[in-house]
């Protein structure tokens, strides 16, 4: 396997405040990550880290085996999209024009339109199905309609590793199902690596094919998946008990909290 990033002993601190303490671990290229863990633990944060505009105190992190730090904007945004957590924020441009901007990394202040930016523009709004409501105003459209958007102009930007807090985030379960699909015909199909937070530890067991726990800004595990349920890992992790039943469809555990008295508070 190759690996895109390199994290070694990570620290990240704002107005003196840790939030990110002696973090290393390596992302491969092609995998599908899911950064879990409790509010407050700093997984936003290792993903802003991950994008480069949230600035290491102390360690290194590479991208490819380079420093981030001699990476430029432009160089950076070519290698590394984000998608921000699904909002209901007012975005006043039209879809399609929206998803133009995120070309931004291979223009200039005096560049033209090429062909190569429209093909890009086209094969987003194929993968994710919004071709239909190119020319709809964003905010005009449905939380799952505007995710969806905000993927096309991920996508549009052409970078090998795809970035997203909290995707799924205010969506009702159609739509978290209809950008799961998308996602995984990213990873799988188009071969981007992707990186995921989530609340949801059952999302993240089922869908992705590594997670990385952290709690107070730590890294608490890291492993495959399928790993990951286990009842004092967990109840370490969110100090809380959980029990484990099959899903019915793929037989996978589900782990749901613990109504007993006793458990960890």
């Amino acid at each position: 396997m190759t690996t895109l990033i390199d994290c070694q002993n990570i620290t990240v601190s704002f107005h003196d405040k840790q939030i990110l303490n002696d973090i290393n671990l390596q992302i491969e290229k092609h995998d599908y990550v899911c950064i879990v863990g409790p509010n407050g633990a700093g997984k936003s944060t290792l993903l802003k880290t991950l994008m480069g505009i949230a600035p290491i105190s102390s360690g290194q992190l590479l991208l490819n085996q380079t420093p981030y730090q001699q990476l430029t904007q432009k160089q950076l945004a070519r290698q590394v999209a984000y998608v921000p957590q699904s909002h209901q924020k007012l975005l006043t441009f039209e879809v399609e024009a929206f998803i133009k901007m995120s070309r931004y990394p291979f223009h200039s202040a005096v560049s033209e339109w090429q062909p190569e930016d429209q093909s890009a523009v086209e094969y987003a709004l194929e993968i994710t199905k919004t071709d239909a409501f190119r020319h709809r105003q964003m905010t005009d459209l449905s939380g799952g309609e505007r995710q969806r958007v905000m993927i096309a102009a991920a996508l549009a930007q052409q970078t090998p590793i795809l970035l997203l807090d909290e995707p799924m985030s205010f969506l009702d379960p159609h739509h978290q199902v209809e950008v799961q699909q998308i996602l995984h015909t990213l990873n799988k199909d188009c071969e981007l690596t992707v990186i995921e937070v989530s609340h949801d530890i059952n999302h993240a067991s089922q869908y992705s094919e590594k997670i990385i726990a952290l709690k107070q800004g730590k890294l608490f595990w890291q492993g495959d998946s399928a790993d990951f349920f286990n009842t004092e890992r967990l109840g370490d992790l969110y100090e809380h008990d959980f029990v484990f039943v099959s899903h019915p469809e793929t037989g996978k555990p589900v782990a749901l909290p613990s109504h007993a008295v006793g458990a960890q508070s």
